[in-house]
């Protein structure tokens, strides 16, 4: 920690014209760019970010993964740490980088995630720190290859693009009923285009479990029509639906990002972030075999993979051997197939000599589909943390939360109930005190400080929510461990005798990470554990941006009993 220094950045939002693939509409833009300018520190380092908002409506920022210890303040959530940053204010920002890895910031108000609030973070590892790199290869040279890789990656956001506005797709679910998940691109860096293909080919690519329900033709879009078993029983006004939003594709293009990689380096690190709204991306690049050895922020043993899949917030780091001939390779990021059939796409191309023109061989499909039975998707129930780190073997509290539907098919919950007021923004943040009263009906858990608390994440099925899509459960603050997941109800008292009765559906190696993602379709649970180190008001919510704004998330109100003693011009812009 040695160089560890102050480090300033300043981030300008306005609202402007732009068109990432090709179709213009307003968005926001970062510094006058899309995404944002990237956050690049130091391990120990202490940055100071300020942000002056030239939008027409409120806004705030969170930095995604960034356990924000001892600065409960600085995460980012109108309402709960701070007053949103109203037209005209800014704000600044001050965290200690404590961690290492990749990271993100984004909005937090509204669902202007979708209209492009959002840059990456890395935050470069300590020299001292133990890398997992060894088990990689044990050659010196190639493992110092593989520390300056890393420390020089190329940072990929992977997003989705509509060409709505954020609030107007919110409307759009609001007036018609439905739970819409339809986009028009998939980006890579900001980059994308509006690719037609033919629906009956599309619909071939749609996995069968959800072929087995959906039981009709995808749109032109590549979209899921809006059938009773993925919409559940509820009211709809399908004479409501913008035209284009679910059907009616145009075609549009604009120039790939491309990443150029030296040979003479020996290795390329790649740092995929999901700042999707809709969408699961599965990410690949054509050739390049790739070692998984960051997730969420935080090592693993490295886990060689051709495929990555990514759920809205996730990130992953991978280190690429650059052995190939000098040619342009694709970087492929196609939907999971779940909800759309779409793809967007990058270029990777190798510095010096001269580039082959052929054609790159891929891993996966337009659709996502593995291109033979050689291809090595990523396992992501075997993510062990590198070093070892393991939870606490008993909790202090326990919980379980019922994941499903409330009042429509687009609206969501964690438990039951919307877990915040629709007037959020204009409370006095909760971080004053953990017994206000604008939060006295909110979904929350309380908990002590130094405590080890288990929730369990039940999903719901029934007539009116006949299955669920994966839903990725967010943890702000500190990460948590992913202890199992398994079929039908969890009817047991602990996570102890769940074990005793169901030792199959616990992982033998807890997962590390601040993204916990739900089986889909059926009735399903996941377990984590989480040490509660870090007193303050902080969310757990679905990822997926329209989730989140109908509703689905709780507060996390930790650490109660020393709770931060915070002054109200700490969280007020100016």
């Amino acid at each position: 920690m040695a160089h560890a220094a102050q480090v300033h950045y300043s981030l300008d939002l306005t609202w402007e014209t732009g068109s990432p693939n090709g179709v213009s509409r307003e968005m926001i833009f970062v510094n006058g760019q899309f995404p944002g300018p990237a956050i690049i520190l130091n391990e120990g380092d202490e940055a100071i970010i300020d942000v002056t908002n030239h939008l027409p409506f409120n806004t705030s920022i969170h930095f995604h993964g960034i356990e924000q210890k001892n600065t409960p303040w600085a995460d980012g959530v109108a309402g709960l740490s701070q007053w949103a940053i109203q037209p005209g204010q800014s704000y600044t920002y001050q965290w200690r980088a404590d961690t290492y890895g990749t990271y993100w910031y984004h909005a937090h108000d509204k669902a202007e995630i979708m209209d492009g609030l959002y840059g990456p973070v890395h935050i470069r590892p300590s020299p001292n720190r133990d890398s997992p790199f060894s088990m990689i290869s044990n050659d010196p040279a190639d493992i110092e290859a593989m520390k300056r890789a890393e420390r020089n990656g190329k940072l990929v956001m992977l997003s989705d693009w509509d060409h709505l506005t954020g609030e107007e797709y919110m409307k759009a679910m609001e007036e018609t009923g439905y739970d819409i998940f339809c986009s028009d691109s998939v980006l890579i860096n900001g980059r994308g285009s509006v690719f037609c293909h033919d629906p009956e080919e599309m619909t071939k690519m749609v996995p069968p479990p959800a072929m087995a329900i959906i039981n009709a033709s995808l749109t032109d879009k590549g979209c899921l029509p809006f059938v009773l078993p993925i919409q559940g029983d509820w009211q709809h006004h399908p004479d409501k639906v913008p035209p284009g939003l679910n059907e009616g594709c145009h075609p549009s293009t604009t120039q790939e990002t491309t990443f150029t990689v030296d040979a003479r380096h020996q290795w390329a690190s790649f740092h995929f972030i999901s700042a999707a709204s809709l969408k699961v991306l599965v990410v690949s690049i054509d050739e390049h075999p790739m070692y998984v050895y960051e997730v969420d922020g935080r090592y693993i043993e490295p886990q060689l993979a051709h495929s990555v899949k990514l759920y809205n917030g996730e990130r992953y780091s991978v280190m690429v051997k650059l052995d190939k001939e000098p040619a342009n390779y694709k970087m492929r990021a196609a939907n999971d197939g779940g909800n759309q059939i779409v793809s967007g796409f990058a270029t990777v191309t190798y510095e010096g000599g001269q580039t082959s023109q052929r054609p790159s061989q891929p891993y996966i499909d337009y659709g996502s589909r593995n291109m033979s039975a050689d291809v090595i998707p990523l396992n992501t129930n075997n993510l062990p943390p590198y070093p070892a780190i393991s939870p606490a073997s008993e909790p202090d509290d326990f919980h379980i939360l019922m994941l499903g539907r409330t009042n429509s098919s687009w609206e969501w919950s964690l438990d039951g109930a919307t877990f915040l007021p629709n007037n959020l923004a204009a409370s006095p943040p909760a971080i004053l005190s953990p017994e206000a009263p604008e939060f006295a009906d909110a979904l929350k858990i309380t908990t002590r400080n130094d405590t080890w608390v288990d929730i369990v994440f039940q999903l719901v099925v029934g007539e009116v929510t006949p299955v669920q899509p994966p839903h990725p459960l967010h943890k702000h603050s500190n990460k948590g461990f992913l202890l199992g997941t398994g079929q039908g109800k969890f009817n047991w008292t602990s996570i102890k005798e769940a074990k005793e009765a169901s030792p199959q559906s616990f992982l033998k190696t807890p997962i590390y990470r601040d993204t916990f993602t739900t089986s889909p379709r059926g009735e399903t649970w996941t377990a984590i554990r989480y040490h509660v180190e870090n007193p303050g008001p902080f969310l757990l919510h679905c990822h997926m941006t329209t989730h989140l704004q109908s509703g689905m998330g709780l507060i996390l109100m930790d650490g109660v009993d020393v709770w931060p003693e915070v002054h109200a011009n700490m969280i007020t812009p100016t």
